[in-house]
């Protein structure tokens, strides 16, 4: 977000959106809420079909797998956020089935493999 004055010899003044940052009793909540699916979730596939039902999926944005809001596709957070580590993860549940997006290390996680087209 930009701040600019009324004086056009003024450079823009950059400002963090405020509205992107949780306060405390949001960013508790959103833990004690998802820190038990990831730590309890038997696989891959099970993790991704619990997040879908409930408004989520995940995804890696700049190379760092995030919590993704499924309607407006808003980073919602990190791993490190929820407190886990992705290679603890992946010794848990195997490695992930990722189909990559864009040229930045962004990717989508899959809950499976996709049926090859046949022609």
């Amino acid at each position: 977000m930009f701040v600019k004055s009324n004086t056009e010899m003024l450079d823009p003044i950059l400002v963090p959106n405020a509205s992107s940052e949780l306060d405390c009793e949001t960013a508790a909540l959103l833990r004690a809420t998802m820190r038990p699916l990831f730590a309890t979730a038997p696989s891959w596939a099970s993790l991704t079909d619990i997040l879908k039902n409930k408004g989520y999926r995940l995804a890696f944005r700049q190379g760092r797998l995030c919590v993704i809001d499924r309607a407006t596709d808003a980073r919602i957070c990190g791993l490190h956020f929820l407190g886990f580590e992705f290679r603890d993860l992946v010794r848990r549940l195997g490695r992930p089935i990722v189909v990559p997006r864009g040229n930045s290390a962004d990717g989508d996680i899959l809950a499976k493999r996709p049926e090859p087209q046949r022609t």
